[in-house]
């Protein structure tokens, strides 16, 4: 009965991110057809920059690494020091992939720097940015790149305003969360203008969230383009 129960969820649940992914694909249709009479040739970044934070703490599942910090490591001018805790609730078994992470993260030892704690934590699926206690957490990897695109926007090319590189984000986000039989499909929605970059002629928001939730993946799919994802890897590394 138990066994039942929990199937009849997991279908339910199957159904209604079908029925998102049809939305999704509706949406996509409408954007695309907008932004057929846009020449979009290069992207902008915002001018509503967000001042670096001097301290800051990401609470990260280990299923879910913040694979694109090393692109801002070494792309910053100002160095940054990072603090690593392994909570108890994170399974022995997760603890080598843990610290191999950490290990090559490429950090400063000289000047005046900004803090960044990571806290790996079985405890959501969704990476935390806390920025202070009396704020609000920044959730989702995705989110967070919004954030350190303000932050650092000559490292992570974003614009807000364009509503078709929002929905790819979006997309992404999706990406990390659905079942396998949906990632292909999803990874082609993403792919589908790639040339050299996801989107536009430059590296940009798009593929780093991309590349971050293929990271995820135990093993990198075949349909993802191989001359793409290694650009993205050895910027990231």
């Amino acid at each position: 009965m138990i066994r039942s129960v929990g199937s009849n969820i997991m279908t339910e649940l199957e159904h209604r991110q079908d029925q998102l992914l049809q939305k999704l694909d509706t949406l996509y249709d409408r954007i695309k057809s907008i932004s057929s009479h846009c020449n979009i040739e290069e992207i902008k970044t915002s001018s509503n920059l967000l001042p670096t934070p001097e301290e800051a703490v990401l609470v990260v599942s280990p299923d879910s690494l913040p694979w694109y910090l090393n692109i801002i490591l070494k792309e910053t001018s100002i160095p940054v020091n990072i603090s690593w805790h392994i909570h108890s609730s994170v399974p022995t078994d997760k603890v080598a992939k843990i610290k191999n992470f950490v290990k090559n993260l490429q950090m400063s030892n000289s000047g005046p720097k900004i803090n960044i704690r990571l806290i790996f934590k079985c405890v959501s699926a969704d990476t935390e940015l806390k920025l202070s206690s009396l704020m609000v957490p920044v959730i989702g990897n995705v989110n967070i790149l919004r954030y350190l695109s303000f932050v650092y926007p000559g490292i992570i090319l974003y614009d807000s305003n364009d509503h078709q590189m929002d929905y790819l984000l979006d997309v992404c986000h999706l990406l990390e969360r659905t079942t396998e039989k949906n990632k292909e499909a999803l990874f082609n929605k993403l792919s589908s203008q790639c040339k050299e970059w996801m989107y536009g002629n430059h590296f940009s928001i798009i593929d780093l969230a991309t590349y971050n939730a293929l990271k995820q993946f135990t093993t990198i799919p075949k349909y993802v383009n191989k001359p793409w994802f290694d650009k993205c890897e050895k910027l990231c590394s």
